[in-house]
Formats: C-alpha cells, sequence, structure tokens
C-alpha cells in the first residue's frame, strides 16, 4: 500500500513552464513523498524548489502570492485532486493516489448495509478509483449503489472536508452512506451535510465505523456555540488571509447582519486562527471567521464562541426570529473564491 504522486505531470509542467523556482505545498501525510519529489526535480533540473512549512488542508491553501513573495513562478498543489488543473496564474494541482484495495472490507461490511436498501457511496481525492469496484462489489451482493454526479470541481462522489455537492443531492433517495477511506474527517461532514447514517471504512484498520456518535457530538458542539453567541454584544469578524479563503463578501454580510441586530463589530485578518490568534482580544465576547468551517466545528477548543460561516447564518435567524432551523444540512459549508480555471481531464 503506497501514496503515489503524479510526477509524470509534475515534469512535463517543468519541461513546458521552464519555471526559474517552484513552491510546493502538500498535506501532512504526503509530506514524506513531496520532498522525496522535491529532491528529484532539483536533481534533474536543478530549480530551486520552497515546500510551504504551513498548514496545508484543502484545495482553499493556495499559493499564488507565495509565488511572487519567493520569486518563484509555478506552485504545485500536491493531493488535493479535483476536476480543475489550475487554481489562479501559478498553482497546479497535482494528483495523489493511495493503491490501497478496499475488497476486503467492503466483504466485511455487507451484513451492516443489508439492513438498509439504497447505498450512496462517497469518498476523498486518494480513493477517487476505487468507486468503481466498490459499487459493483456491493450490487452483487444484492445493494442498490448510487454515485454523486460529477460537478465544476469535484469527480463523482468525491468530497472535500467543506463541500459535499456531488453526494447531497443524493441524500433524499439513499438510506445511507458508505464512506471509502481512513479520514473520519470527511465521513463525519457527509453525516452532518446529509443527516443521513453513514459508515466509514477504513482498510487500514479493517473497521467499519458508524459515524453516528461523532457526528453528533459536533453537530450539539455546533449549537451550543450559537446559543452562547447570541447574548455576545461584540464580535470579531475575521477574515482568512489563504488565497481560497478571503471570503469578504461574506464577511461583510454577516458583519452587516449582526450590526443591523445591535451588535458591535470588529474586523480581523487571519492567515491561521487559533486559541493562541485570538487570546488577545479580551474585549470580543463572541467571533464569527469565515476561512474554514472545520475550524469551529471540529478544530480548536476555543475560549469562546468562534462560529463558522453556517453557524453564523443559524445566529443571524435566531437574532431575527427565524429559528436557526438544521444549518449544518446544506451541500457546501463555504464557497471558494479562488478563480478556478476549470480544464477538461
Amino acid at each position: 500500500m503506497t501514496l503515489w504522486i503524479d510526477e509524470d505531470k509534475v515534469f512535463r509542467l517543468i519541461r513546458e513552464r521552464k519555471p526559474k523556482g517552484i513552491v510546493v505545498n502538500a498535506p501532512g501525510g504526503l509530506l514524506r513523498q513531496t520532498r522525496t519529489l522535491i529532491e528529484k526535480i532539483e536533481a534533474e533540473y536543478g530549480i530551486p524548489c520552497f515546500l510551504v512549512g504551513d498548514s496545508c488542508f484543502g484545495i482553499c491553501d493556495t499559493m499564488d502570492d507565495d509565488v511572487t513573495k519567493l520569486g518563484a513562478d509555478l506552485a504545485l498543489h500536491i493531493g488535493h485532486n479535483a476536476v480543475v488543473e489550475e487554481i489562479g496564474e501559478f498553482t497546479h494541482l497535482i494528483d495523489a493516489k493511495d493503491d490501497v484495495k478496499f475488497d476486503a472490507i467492503i466483504e466485511k461490511s455487507i451484513p451492516t448495509f443489508k439492513q438498509y436498501k439504497r447505498i450512496g457511496l462517497a469518498t476523498f481525492s486518494q480513493h477517487l478509483d476505487e468507486l468503481e469496484p466498490a459499487k459493483r462489489q456491493l450490487e452483487a451482493a444484492g445493494l442498490e449503489v448510487y454515485l454523486g454526479r460529477k460537478n465544476n470541481l469535484l469527480f463523482e462522489s468525491q468530497t472535500f472536508g467543506c463541500d459535499f455537492s456531488t453526494i447531497y443531492p443524493m441524500s433524499k433517495e439513499v438510506d445511507a452512506f458508505c464512506y471509502l477511506g481512513e479520514s473520519e474527517f470527511h465521513a463525519v461532514g457527509v453525516a452532518l451535510a446529509t443527516g443521513k447514517p453513514t459508515y466509514l471504512l477504513d482498510p487500514y484498520l479493517d473497521e467499519i465505523r458508524d459515524m453516528k456518535e461523532e457526528a453528533e457530538i459536533r453537530r450539539k458542539r455546533s449549537i451550543l456555540a450559537v446559543y452562547n453567541a447570541l447574548d455576545a454584544r461584540v464580535f470579531g469578524v475575521v477574515t482568512g488571509l489563504k488565497e481560497g479563503q478571503k471570503m469578504l463578501g461574506r464577511s461583510r454580510w454577516i458583519s452587516k447582519r449582526l450590526e443591523m441586530n445591535g451588535r458591535k463589530v470588529v474586523q480581523l485578518a487571519m492567515r491561521d486562527i487559533t486559541p493562541d490568534r485570538l487570546a488577545p482580544f479580551r474585549d470580543i465576547e463572541a467571533f464569527v471567521q469565515t476561512a474554514c468551517p472545520r475550524i469551529s466545528i471540529d478544530g480548536f477548543t476555543f475560549d469562546r464562541p468562534v462560529l463558522s460561516i453556517p453557524q453564523a447564518d443559524a445566529l443571524v435567524g435566531l437574532m431575527e426570529g427565524r429559528g436557526m432551523g438544521e444549518f449544518l444540512e446544506r451541500p457546501k459549508w463555504i464557497e471558494l473564491t479562488t478563480g478556478l480555471i476549470p480544464k477538461s481531464r
């Protein structure tokens, strides 16, 4: 079982663009393979490469600004495969795939899924090639199995941490979701966004895990934070400084609604939103951050409410007498604003 990076695409880009410098970033689980790739680039082409040491959690962690700062002219974003191939002027998405097989864990899961009639399949970037084999195996066991539709960003049944748009429409048609992969983070998101039973199939630990309890913990925590923020009179509205998280329009809308409901708003901007970063603002009673929803929903433990966009929508609903509803059940928890450039694959 190995993680594979599309080195052929990397070397083709280098030959075509002849860069003078390259900026590279990757999620933590791919850093070892990424460093090996960088060594190959430097040995083969003599091009200096900068490996970004900041967090990299998704396609929103893009690097066009960093390319300019470092005097480079090409950026490689490793491991968050998508329909698009380029983001902005310099950043190219480089696929990474895991060759682990799911046959054994799917066979083990069939008795669990027999209690349902219709199953929706979902996964994240590294396991996309396993969707069709999994579908055939589950159908051979007598289950009805559905894949989500590809859209302008994601492949069929692919999810990101904040984007469930390929599988959300299926939530009205299926009885449960089967999530392929070891990422509880992604599977919990599917359970919260769809409101349907979701089971994680982990081929490494040979485990089938029901996400109900973990999803419920996060849902209750998210609701409690909204109610705790309702009494706050001073809000900090934090706009993310990462390229894919600069939701200025959303920050302005939320700020306006808070002010219309008698709250004072302090505008803040941060690259990394952590308890340490927020600690100095002692006069602020609650925060809304429009950068990454997972920071608020299942990220850090803050000493004051720190709401995501869906939670802020729920808060405004309460302030204006509409109620909060199931605010996490939606196809996307955030909108990307990075100027994606679609190219057919």
